[in-house]
């Protein structure tokens, strides 16, 4: 099996290439990223169609290696899979709906973001799921260029602080970014957190064994 892998930042490869390799060692990754992508969604602050044209060259370049899914890793382009996926035969999946499932189980959801356009991308989709879902967001616009810049402890307590925040006030914790995956298990709120690498990998592969029957 072959499974393309989009990219809007660095931070997302390796969250995404150890949850593959522990659950399914021998799938063949195609990563392809366009890192301007994700500058040019905070200078707009919605996805335009130079936006929606710009990703799917990733998507047409996915198509044509004959990849059997697509799975995304940046949560501000979530959205593009509604506009996108009439498009390709290959099914694409959003970087977070499987964690997002699962965060729909709970009554209150606590949304934690380092990136401004994410929380637009996961409330659209909790509220079409559910709309009487009660959401908590708190967005630190930018924090995620602080691991760009090499300043990795400074994004980790910042995140810290706003899970702390979040911390009894809701039933359950969502890390938004792929790029706070490392923070899980440094992590202990009294309440479950939630990533999302290993949950679309699982979400990825089943979809993948249904499709092989």
């Amino acid at each position: 099996m072959k499974i393309a892998c989009i990219h809007a930042t660095t931070t997302a490869v390796a969250p995404i290439e150890n949850a593959f390799r522990e659950a399914a060692a021998d799938v063949e990754l195609l990563h392809l990223m366009d890192t301007g992508l994700l500058a040019l969604m905070e200078e707009k602050g919605e996805l335009t169609p130079d936006i929606i044209r710009r990703f799917s060259l990733l998507l047409n370049l996915a198509a044509e290696s004959r990849v059997d899914c697509i799975q995304l890793t940046c949560s501000a382009f979530n959205n593009v899979t509604a506009v996108l996926q009439p498009l390709y035969s290959a099914k694409i999946f959003r970087s977070d709906e499987a964690m997002l499932d699962e965060a729909l189980s709970y009554e209150r959801i606590g949304l934690v973001s380092t990136v401004r356009e994410t929380p637009i991308a996961l409330l659209s989709y909790l509220n079409e799921k559910k709309p009487d879902v009660q959401v908590e967001s708190l967005v630190e616009p930018g924090l995620i260029y602080l691991l760009f810049q090499g300043k990795k402890e400074e994004h980790d307590e910042r995140v810290r602080k706003m899970v702390h925040q979040l911390d009894g006030k809701v039933d359950v914790i969502v890390l938004s970014q792929y790029s706070m995956e490392h923070l899980a298990e440094q992590l202990q709120p009294s309440v479950p957190l939630l990533t999302a690498p290993k949950a679309s990998v699982r979400r990825c592969m089943a979809y993948l064994q249904q499709l092989s029957k």
